[in-house]
């Protein structure tokens, strides 16, 4: 069999700058034989689950909870379904497979969690640049979206199942000035950095997996913050990815994921300096609107250049905090030591 090697060292930025919303938060796939009604409801419960791990953004909390309730009863939280043609991995070639997608209901979902006591990662989540460099069947390259490769294909798959905003790089003249296939595949973070400045990713990924189609071993490492974590992932190439990628959400989620307010909305008062035009104003506005535990925002005076609001949220307010400042809109004021005052970024 062909030897594959590439390599996955994730690296994240000591501070979360850039962030995507992630639209298809509260919807499953699944490969399925046929339309039929017996098929749909049987893959109902399955589905939503894999929904309830997205939401919830962390396995062990999910599985620690008790979830057969909702799970039992997820017909009544679907809003639509549809069928469609995707592409899907059979022996390391790209294939087209039938599947069955279904949409759900978000508020319905969040209800049933607040419920449980179960925490949600906001739909605005941290975006990954993922540089991975390949050594199989006699080639060396990095790998771009553009690439018709299986691995590619592969990674996407399991992000997007996990929602996992993810980026990769574009390979052009200033990516291959900067960075070599050596870099990438040994893990060069100072080069790999600077090379991934200017897509502005709030976690940077390379890489190394060792190993064949059929069993393949990947060695992760995640520095996060000031935190450095390491874990492996085996099986064949496909498995192995996505347990890699799990895991990663995994403690993604739980240090951005918060629990639903069950004591009701509190009131944190903010000022935003930099606010000098409609144009800023209404990004900042759109800005939070999106985030899915604001529920009100209440605006104050705005006097050189710096607005107060008053956001009504269902959140622990260090944590709403946290994520705030992770959508590459708002940043903390470095002169502030209250953690209320933020700037709005160009």
């Amino acid at each position: 069999m062909p030897r594959l090697f590439f390599s996955l060292i994730f690296v994240f930025a000591a501070s979360i700058a850039s962030a995507a919303e992630v639209t298809d938060l509260y919807q499953a796939q699944a490969p399925v034989e046929s339309q039929s009604e017996e098929d749909r409801k049987r893959l109902a419960p399955d589905l939503l689950k894999q929904v309830v791990i997205k939401v919830v953004g962390d396995r062990r909390a999910v599985e620690q909870a008790d979830i057969s309730a909702l799970v039992t009863d997820a017909e009544r939280y679907i809003d639509q379904h549809y069928y469609q043609q995707i592409s899907t991995i059979d022996n390391d070639t790209p294939t087209q497979q039938l599947a069955l997608t279904m949409d759900f209901n978000a508020n319905g979902i969040n209800t049933a969690l607040q419920r449980i006591g179960l925490p949600v990662w906001d739909k605005i989540r941290p975006e990954s640049l993922l540089w991975v460099a390949i050594d199989y069947q006699g080639k060396q390259q990095l790998i771009t979206e553009g690439d018709e490769d299986s691995l590619v294909l592969q990674i996407q798959q399991a992000a997007k199942k996990r929602g996992i905003p993810l980026l990769m790089p574009l390979m052009d003249l200033e990516d291959q000035s900067q960075l070599t296939f050596n870099d990438v595949s040994t893990g060069n973070t100072t080069a790999v950095n600077q090379a991934s400045e200017r897509y502005g990713a709030s976690i940077v990924v390379t890489a190394r997996l060792s190993g064949n189609a059929e069993s393949a071993e990947i060695s992760w490492q995640a520095i996060l913050g000031e935190d450095t974590e390491r874990w492996s992932s085996q099986g064949n190439v496909q498995t192995a990815i996505q347990q890699g990628v799990d895991e990663l959400a995994d403690r993604l989620g739980r240090r951005l994921n918060m629990p639903i307010s069950s004591s009701g909305d509190t009131e944190l008062a903010i000022q935003v300096s930099g606010v000098n035009d409609f144009e800023g104003y209404s990004r900042l506005m759109d800005y939070l609107g999106s985030l899915q535990v604001v529920s009100d925002i209440k605006v104050g005076s705005l006097g050189s250049e710096k607005l107060d609001l008053v956001l009504v949220i269902q959140a622990e307010p260090e944590r709403f905090r946290q994520l705030l400042s992770m959508g590459r809109v708002v940043q903390p004021d470095s002169t502030d030591n209250t953690g209320l005052q933020y700037r709005l970024l160009p």
